[in-house]
């Protein structure tokens, strides 16, 4: 695999590189779903060539082509085993298959795919009319059983206008017992019923599935194909199961066997669809060319399977009950690749200025980094910064800052004071290894593993869930490539002295004196905070966006479709990122950042840092900084004649020049502040009025 080497910023180029640079972005966006499909359908070709064997887990020729089913009637004793089998309504309330045909002299069951397959339906609606059921020789209902999900029932009826009772069996284990199976095979032509063509009617699906928000994975079993059933007074008399997932009964077949005259049915035809069927002379399946499995070889039934598995009692078994449904595995694992948007927000921003945020890897929740807009700035945080000599005030702290000085871990009434100087030659940046690299290279790593294993596996849905899924993630580092840009001051008249004192809301303050070139430093960490510039445009963002989002939605389809054992894979690997995750965003900011850029040092004075009380640490903060007038101008004290009085004292008190002594601020020589009380003086200052 070629090696890919990020270009530099457009950004500090001319603007038609920038036009150049978004419309390479462009093309890798658009090219990269086209060649991973490539890729895919080489795989699924190779690996469906190759002779399927019985013994194979998870459901076999899922991508053979027409699968061999027989339209044989179910026996007694298979009736007999389902008769008594749960199917669900609407409301959840759970009724016996055998009371949906006890007692009616003909029934039609029709067993549909999943609850977002709809297309067979909506042309049954318009065909078999309950009026003209009623008024057959023989008076028919309809019935419709789906392997999703009872509270998606009414989406369904919705979106279909079905008159008929819709019911459902999530377990699947009548599927199983009256002979349907699985596959994704799409079949050698467009069937009769179908009112759109392929690509509308999986359109159609999917945005159905959006709108389903939540409950979209609940919708059933892809693979499961159904079928139709005819009973005559509880007996089966007529049967049809579906070889792929466009071979539901045709209509003329149904009104036949039901009972109606020669009549064609009324389905309306598309005006394109002549085309399309005399264009379709060859299979539409996803393994073109694929071989039919040899004649003389027989493939086992579904009963005998179970019986394998579970023995002769295997249905009365609770625990193979449990293990015949699949349903909830497939949500709960699919649950857990959209978990965690706190931990992941924690440090994108951070993290996308490294080259490990483009590796293809698993992210826990990346729907939390597919964002609308992003971010002109880093995110500040709570307190008030105030210029000693400058008189500016802002009522947050910058990012970088915040990072730097750590403040609102200060204990309440804390006073610190901290010396900055810059050092050349060292920009502000990402850690190159730190604890996000570590969680790039655990994503990738696993992502990796579970590439493996769907291939040994032969899991053709968990392949293309992992590699959406992985790939998203590099999608999204494109997209999201930034870098730190300072506003340079332009002007060149001089400038006062940048000390900063900033107070934070535990009550603590902290004094930073800003040493050589301090109006520099003070302008990039606290005045005018760096601004994020992105190494691709708006437009080629949104389109990025648009298709991370598709890719997102698809490889959560895909997840909630993967064999047991994939399931479990990347439940495991989902779980462990989750909490990685989450222990990472809980470390301090300075682990993720390199900021040797600039160098802290304390300024030691010989009283503790620890104050009782919100006046006693405002004095401690004036006595350092040597002024009061930032208290009145940024409004940190409260306005009273009392407080007026008492800041007028310490005022007082700093003129006689008692501000410290000549030490150097080490351990070994603190400095001292002035010996002066602020408790006794705000209680004579409180009392003053009274005592005049």
């Amino acid at each position: 695999m070629p090696s890919f080497k990020w270009p530099a910023s457009p950004l500090a180029s001319s603007e038609s590189h920038s036009q150049v640079y978004d419309i390479f972005v462009l093309l890798f966006t658009y090219s990269s779903p086209i060649l991973l499909a490539a890729l895919l359908v080489r795989f699924l070709l190779k690996m469906t060539g190759k002779k399927a064997s019985a013994n194979l887990e998870g459901p076999p020729g899922d991508f053979e082509g027409d699968i061999k089913v027989s339209n044989k009637l179910p026996s007694q004793s298979d009736l007999q085993k389902v008769s008594a089998l749960p199917v669900l309504d609407a409301a959840g309330k759970s009724h016996t298959f055998k009371s949906l045909h006890d007692g009616k002299r003909k029934v039609l069951i029709v067993f549909i795919r999943h609850f977002f397959c709809g297309e067979y339906l909506r042309t049954l609606a318009s065909v078999l009319t309950p009026e003209s059921l009623q008024a057959l020789p023989i008076p028919t209902d309809v019935v419709i059983i789906g392997c999703g999900q009872p509270d998606l029932i009414p989406m369904y009826i919705k979106e279909t206008s079905c008159p008929f009772p819709i019911f459902a069996d999530p377990t699947k284990r009548l599927y199983k017992i009256l002979g349907m199976t699985r596959t994704l095979d799409l079949g050698p032509r467009n069937p009769e019923y179908m009112q759109m063509s392929l690509p509308t009617a999986i359109i159609r699906a999917f945005l159905q599935a959006l709108r389903a928000g939540n409950k979209a994975l609940r919708g059933g079993d892809f693979s499961q194909v159904g079928g139709e059933f005819i009973l005559e007074d509880s007996r089966v008399v007529w049967c049809h199961r579906m070889k792929n997932t466009r071979d539901h009964a045709e209509f003329s077949v149904l009104r036949s066997e039901l009972g109606y005259d020669g009549e064609k049915p009324p389905v309306r035809r598309r005006w394109s669809q002549g085309l399309v069927r005399s264009l379709s002379n060859r299979r539409q399946s996803w393994t073109k060319g694929r071989d039919r499995s040899p004649k003389g070889s027989p493939a086992a039934s579904v009963m005998d399977q179970l019986k394998e598995e579970h023995g002769e009692e295997g249905f009365a078994n609770e625990k193979a009950f449990h293990h015949a449904s699949m349903n909830g595995t497939h949500i709960e694992a699919a649950a857990l690749a959209i978990l965690g948007e706190a931990s992941v927000l924690a440090n994108a921003q951070v993290s996308a200025l490294s080259k490990f945020f483009l590796l293809p890897r698993l992210v826990p929740a990346p729907q939390a980094l597919i964002r609308t807009t992003r971010p002109e700035r880093l995110n500040s945080a709570p307190g008030k910064v105030l210029g000693i000599q400058s008189g500016s005030v802002r009522d947050y702290v910058q990012y970088i800052a915040h990072t730097l000085h750590n403040g609102s871990s200060l204990p309440d009434y804390t006073v610190r004071c901290e010396k900055i100087t810059e050092n050349s030659g060292s920009p502000i940046k990402a850690k190159t290894w730190a604890p996000l690299t570590f969680l790039s290279i655990l994503g990738c790593a696993m992502s990796i593993a579970i590439l493996v294993t769907s291939i040994v596996k032969q899991d053709g849905m968990a392949l293309l869930a992992i590699l959406l899924l992985s790939f998203l993630s590099t999608l999204i580092g494109i997209g999201s490539r930034w870098s730190l840009e300072f506003n340079e001051r332009r002007s060149t008249r001089p400038v006062p002295r940048s000390d900063v004192v900033i107070q934070y809301p535990q009550g603590a303050f902290l004094v930073v004196k800003c040493e050589e070139n301090g109006e520099k430093t003070a302008r990039q960490l606290y005045w005018h905070p760096p601004e994020c510039r992105y190494s691709v445009g708006t437009l080629a963002y949104r389109i990025i966006s648009l298709v991370g989002t598709l890719m997102l939605m698809f490889g959560v389809i895909c997840l909630g479709n993967a064999t047991l054992t994939l399931q479990v894979c990347f439940a495991g690997a989902y779980l462990i990122l989750n909490a990685t995750y989450w222990a990472v965003a809980a470390l301090p900011l300075q682990w993720h950042w390199d900021l040797s850029h600039f160098r802290v040092d304390r300024v030691h004075y010989a009283e503790d840092e620890r104050c009782k009380t919100f006046t006693e640490a405002l004095w401690k903060a004036i006595a350092i900084s040597g002024s009061v007038e930032w208290v009145r101008w940024g409004k940190v004290a409260p306005v009273s004649p009392a407080w007026d009085k008492w800041l007028a004292e310490a005022e007082d008190v700093l003129k006689r020049g008692a501000k410290y002594d000549y030490a150097d601020g080490t351990i070994e020589h603190p400095h001292q502040l002035p010996d002066w009380d602020p408790e006794q003086a705000m209680t004579d200052a409180h009392l003053m009025p009274w005592a005049v």
